[in-house]
């Protein structure tokens, strides 16, 4: 009995001087240490849940300051109330036309030329417009509700997360989802000459943790080989990654990088074309 009252009493002594003194200190500093690399080899994207509308938590009434083309250019519908930016009602509307949502999770991804992949996104829209489909380009402000909620630059996609499920309810689905991005590689990886002609290289990546992976990459790998019997070369291998980027919202999600920093916008541009063409034959050959 005696011998059980001296091991509790040593271990309640041990405990007291380990509390007061640096090892707890450090040892908590390095489990944080741990825990920070570990998240570094694998990114977890964190997902919004609370139900938080836009006309019921923020009314941001300013043009999207990422939108550098002019505002006469802009005739593609987007979920932006501004008396510049307008339907295009060249296509009339039918029951059996499909819908295409675009947005940018990282609006201020910039090209050499300072032009951004938003302004890229409202030309594809246009683009597929004329094509026959209903598209919605998002030009919410991301970052202006970013900063009214006191969040970094590291929430963009619970940024897009919440606006991608506003235009799921607005709008009743849609038959595809593109969010629109640019990578950051050096030139010589970024630009494709083909028949004279320059044109940004574009890569389809998924999210491979999400649960529409295998949907996402069998989309993203059709588009990629439809778009290379264009312009052979012009599509990257689709890339899979150890991340969501929301697209276990939506079957029909897919992620593009087209282009870097490096690339100038009239490269995106001629790209763009391309991918238009893709688009449209990806869509009709699910009819078939």
């Amino acid at each position: 009995m005696k011998t059980s009252i001296k091991i509790t009493a040593k271990l309640l002594l041990l405990c007291l001087f380990l509390l007061f003194t640096p090892f707890v200190h450090g040892l908590k500093q390095s489990l944080e240490a741990s825990s920070d690399w570990l998240q570094s080899l694998v990114y977890r994207q964190r997902t919004y849940t609370q139900n938080m509308h836009l006309k019921e938590s923020l009314n941001i009434l300013s043009y999207n300051t990422n939108i550098t083309l002019p505002k006469e250019e802009i005739s593609v519908e987007t979920t932006k109330e501004h008396p510049s930016v307008v339907p295009n009602t060249a296509v009339p509307s039918t029951k059996q036309q499909k819908k295409i949502y675009i947005y940018n999770t990282h609006q201020s991804e910039a090209y050499q030329d300072g032009k951004t992949v938003l302004d890229a996104a409202l030309i594809l829209g246009k683009k597929l417009e004329e094509k026959g489909y209903k598209v919605v380009v998002e030009t919410n402000d991301f970052i202006a509700y970013m900063r009214s909620q006191g969040w970094d630059y590291n929430s963009s996609y619970k940024v897009s997360y919440k606006y991608l499920n506003d235009a799921l309810v607005n709008y009743g689905g849609f038959d595809l989802v593109i969010d629109f991005h640019r990578d950051s590689v050096p030139r010589s990886a970024s630009v494709l000459t083909y028949n004279n002609k320059n044109y940004a290289k574009t890569m389809m990546v998924v999210g491979g943790l999400g649960k529409n992976a295998q949907s996402a990459t069998a989309v993203s790998t059709t588009l990629t080989d439809i778009i290379n019997t264009k312009v052979n070369g012009m599509m990257k291998s689709v890339m899979i990654r150890e991340a969501y980027y929301n697209q276990e919202v939506h079957e029909n999600i897919v992620l593009m990088e087209v282009g870097s920093d490096a690339n100038t916008f009239s490269e995106v541009q001629n790209s763009i074309d391309v991918l238009a063409e893709g688009i449209d034959e990806l869509l009709k050959g699910e009819d078939q």
